[in-house]
């Protein structure tokens, strides 16, 4: 099987140019169904467990990576999981053009890429830019979770979205959540813990 890269350039030319499209409602699904969509989706063992778990709503797996989504959606279909769709997007420059706004009960950000070497941070996904298209695309009340492993990205991250007044922490202002609420566990998260490592989860909720 050809190894997928685990890291590429989301700035590069390749990538920026806007090319997503939006994710379309399996007609098997009530139109006002959940979404719950995992941005940067991998191998997308979370979305899969949600997808199982939640037959009636829509589960989206956004992916820059287009080998990653060929691999998933064959899994997903050997699997039968029909509420599950992958989706080619670039977070960063067309995530915009795959929902419509208010149409998103819950975004997931799990473990993004860290870019540890400083002239690599402009890399790093979270910008207010992007806030803006999540909090635009959440519906009331909707969910922006995210976790990382690097507690100086988990920080970063927090400064970010807590800029926007439209997303409040569901704890209180700079608090993280302590254990996984969800039914699903990412493959990372799974490691991590094994390795005894903290997840440096953070939730936050549209007013």
């Amino acid at each position: 099987m050809r190894k997928i890269r685990q890291h590429v350039n989301p700035l590069g030319e390749h990538f920026m140019h806007v090319r997503a499209r939006p994710v379309e409602r399996p007609p098997t699904l009530a139109q006002d169904c959940r979404v719950e969509v995992e941005l940067g989706c991998a191998d997308a063992e979370f979305s899969f467990q949600l997808a199982a778990e939640n037959p009636r709503s829509l589960v989206a797996g956004l992916e820059i990576r287009e080998a990653c989504l060929a691999r998933n959606r064959v899994r997903a279909q050997e699997l039968g999981l029909e509420n599950l769709r992958f989706a080619y997007t670039n977070l960063n420059v067309d995530l915009d053009r795959v929902f419509a706004p208010a149409s998103v009960d819950r975004f997931h950000l799990l473990f993004p890429d860290p870019w540890f070497k400083k002239s690599h941070h402009k890399r790093r996904v979270i910008e207010p830019a992007l806030v803006e298209v999540i909090a635009a695309q959440l519906r009331a009340g909707g969910e922006l979770h995210v976790a990382s492993d690097v507690f100086e990205v988990a920080l970063e991250i927090m400064e970010v979205v807590e800029a926007d007044p439209r997303l409040t922490n569901m704890l209180e202002p700079w608090s993280f959540w302590r254990g996984n609420p969800f039914v699903a566990e990412s493959r990372r998260e799974a490691t991590t813990l094994a390795r005894g490592q903290r997840v440096w989860r953070m939730r936050y909720a549209l007013v």
